[in-house]
């Protein structure tokens, strides 16, 4: 793959490849272009650099400071329907055919929307998507583990009672070394004892017991999970559980989760068949795509074209959809 032809092909032959996604965030995944053009119609004043990590970037806190700038302008019905269209769209452009995409509803009532007309205009949002796109798209809802234990537990309340069909589990996201599992085990409890499929931040700062933590409340799939990667016991742990990673390198790179590709791991969860799916996290935060994170590490040599398309795979019994849902999917992926 010599030369800027080799690259291209091999771009084009990644981008080919039929892809799941079971991590993304709405907010850092909504493109420049929708965020700038919200942004002129509604008045509000962007400062854009602070839309993308810095380069310099030294934490997982300072990190997450891009999404108060982004949050501006996704408080209307109108904004978060075009988000999710958006997002759904640039998913699309990796060839991505099924997608969860995350979203933390109380984040997008701060100029007066209810949890009702959140929820509204995300699954439009969905249905919009599903209908003009060649994509499935389905939502988690991300409480925050900084937020009250009752606010948590009436916000699942809420999504348990509004019963949206596209909304497939929920996630805890927010500040992981400071709100360790066990500070959330009650509303986390109370989340599966609802019925919701749940996934976990856990490992993104470097706490091992964090993600052994959340895998023993019951989550089925751990958000990055990187601090066990170079320890086999837990690895063990989590293919005992049968339970997947949801990796995001680049994202991982930068808020320094992990100093270097190698800590990964992949080619021992590759041997060990330990379930793992590669992600983008957050589209724009990041300044990424799906095709881009796997040309990362087809570039490092740490994954085959076949060892892609087995992921991907695999993945699809990861999803929260249902038995006859999934058989459906696989059935897309063999086509």
């Amino acid at each position: 793959m010599r030369g800027k032809a080799g690259k291209s092909y091999m771009n084009k032959t990644l981008q080919d490849i039929p892809k799941v996604e079971l991590h993304c965030h709405l907010d850092g995944s909504t493109s420049v272009e929708l965020i700038r053009q919200l942004a002129v119609e509604q008045g509000v004043n962007l400062n854009e650099e602070h839309l993308f990590v810095s380069s310099n970037c030294e934490s997982l806190d300072e990190y997450l400071q891009c999404f108060d700038e982004i949050l501006k302008v996704l408080q209307t019905p109108d904004a978060l329907k075009r988000a999710v269209v958006d997002v759904a769209q640039q998913a699309q452009r990796d060839n991505v055919k099924y997608i969860e995409i995350r979203f933390a509803p109380r984040f997008h009532m701060e100029l007066g929307l209810t949890l009702t007309e959140v929820l509204e205009a995300v699954e439009e949002g969905v249905q919009e998507a599903i209908h003009t796109l060649d994509i499935q798209v389905n939502l988690l809802v991300c409480a925050m583990r900084q937020h009250e234990t009752e606010d948590n537990k009436a916000l699942f309340d809420f999504v348990q009672k509004y019963d949206s069909k596209v909304i497939r589990g929920v996630d805890f996201a927010g500040p992981e070394a400071a709100v360790p599992p066990n500070d959330i085990a009650s509303p986390i409890q109370y989340a599966l004892d609802q019925g919701f499929n749940l996934t976990l931040h856990a490992g993104e700062c470097g706490c091992k017991q964090n993600v052994i933590e959340s895998i023993k409340l019951g989550a089925k799939r751990i958000g990055h999970g990187v601090a066990i990667n170079q320890d086999e016991i837990a690895l063990q742990f989590v293919k005992a559980q049968d339970v997947l990673l949801e990796m995001c390198p680049k994202s991982n790179i930068q808020t320094k989760a992990i100093a270097d590709l190698k800590e990964l791991n992949l080619p021992y969860l590759l041997e060990q068949d330990i379930p793992f799916l590669i992600n983008t996290d957050n589209r724009t935060v990041t300044q990424t795509s799906l095709t881009e994170e796997y040309e990362l590490l087809v570039d490092n040599q740490m994954i085959t074209f076949e060892q892609i398309e087995y992921i991907n795979q695999r993945a699809i019994n990861y999803t929260f959809l249902s038995d006859l849902e999934k058989m459906s999917l696989k059935a897309k992926f063999q086509s």
